[in-house]
């Protein structure tokens, strides 16, 4: 999600930061810095990632709604938004702590889920955390070929597009890479866009509601429905109800603006943390310790990393652009 035109509806900024920030706090205790019993009990911290996707339907609406915006440009302001940085952690995670091997390095570069050897099933990343990101940069596929549509009817063929992936996907042997992508985390993705598209919202108190959804109904039920996606879609709804009402808060909103960052390097900190930090401090002091590092780490990489370098392409593409104008108007 682009930030600046995101500013003035602060509920979904500071979602941004607070979906980044559960997934920071899930991975405490996945990475082993924090002992848990019941893993139960913080794992739906992971549910992060449907708030992000709800978030990135809604902002695909909003960014284009009344815009003159082709598919290839479009995408490639998603790409300029998401590659640089998610290359650059993987190749930095590969040198570090896992390998570079052409079979692993290159499908994951290419958004493409790796296959496990043995089991029916995909294994991560190089980049773990960048399993989210295949279905992100689908998604953005079914986006831009809903461009081609008239405004009015632009959800209307991203969703239909997206029913019949997944109805394809359940009559048709697809190749496991993509029959992965079949899930049912992709109505987040049309939820956040009839969000957008209708200008929904709940009452607030949805929003912890959703939230206590997300923690307790995991002990009744594994039900992907009622675990993940009634609750993010009720913390969204019950969010939104607070635009126009929500000040701007400096701390909300840079991680807001660094989640991006935050959520792809933080496994960078729990390993330190894990490593160096855990054995010779208590578990009550490291989640706070791991989350403010995280944080501060994904900070400093969105200002001395992710913005320069978006920067730079954006003013490149521009640049680009103002240069095909002219030759038009010349010729």
């Amino acid at each position: 999600m682009d930030a600046p035109a995101q500013q003035h509806q602060y509920s979904i900024h500071y979602l941004r930061a607070l979906a980044a920030l559960m997934v920071v706090a899930c991975h405490c205790f996945g990475y082993g810095i924090v002992p848990v019993a019941d893993m139960r009990a913080v794992e739906w911290l992971r549910h992060g990632v449907a708030i992000f996707f709800v978030i990135s339907g809604f902002v695909m609406v909003v960014s284009t709604t009344g815009r003159d915006i082709g598919a290839g440009e479009f995408l490639m302001r998603r790409l300029i938004r998401i590659v640089p940085l998610y290359w650059l952690a993987t190749l930095a995670w590969g040198l570090l702590w896992s390998d570079l091997a052409p079979d692993r390095l290159i499908p994951s570069l290419a958004f493409v889920f790796l296959l496990d050897p043995v089991l029916p099933m995909a294994r991560p990343p190089v980049l773990a955390v960048g399993w989210s990101l295949n279905f992100e940069m689908f998604f953005y596929l079914i986006f831009a070929a809903a461009l081609f549509v008239p405004q009015q009817w632009r959800l209307y063929a991203a969703c239909a597009m997206l029913l019949a992936y997944a109805a394809l996907a359940s009559l048709l042997p697809l190749p496991p890479q993509a029959a992965f992508l079949a899930n049912p985390l992709l109505a987040l993705f049309a939820g956040g866009m009839a969000m957008a598209h209708f200008n929904l919202r709940l009452p607030v108190i949805c929003a912890p509601l959703g939230l206590a959804m997300m923690a307790l109904v995991p002990y009744a039920t594994d039900s992907v429905v009622a675990a993940v996606l009634v609750p993010a879609m009720l913390i969204v709804l019950g969010a939104r109800s607070l635009d126009g009402r929500l000040p701007h808060w400096k701390l909300p909103a840079l991680l807001g603006d660094a989640s991006y960052s935050i959520y792809l390097t933080h496994i960078f900190v729990m390993q330190f943390i894990a490593w160096y930090v855990a054995p010779h401090l208590p578990g009550v002091a490291l989640v706070p310790l791991a989350i403010v590092a995280a944080s501060v780490f994904g900070v400093a990489v969105y200002r001395m990393v992710e913005l320069p370098i978006t920067s730079f392409l954006r003013a490149a593409l521009r640049a680009r652009r103002q240069r095909l104008a002219l030759s038009e108007q010349a010729a």
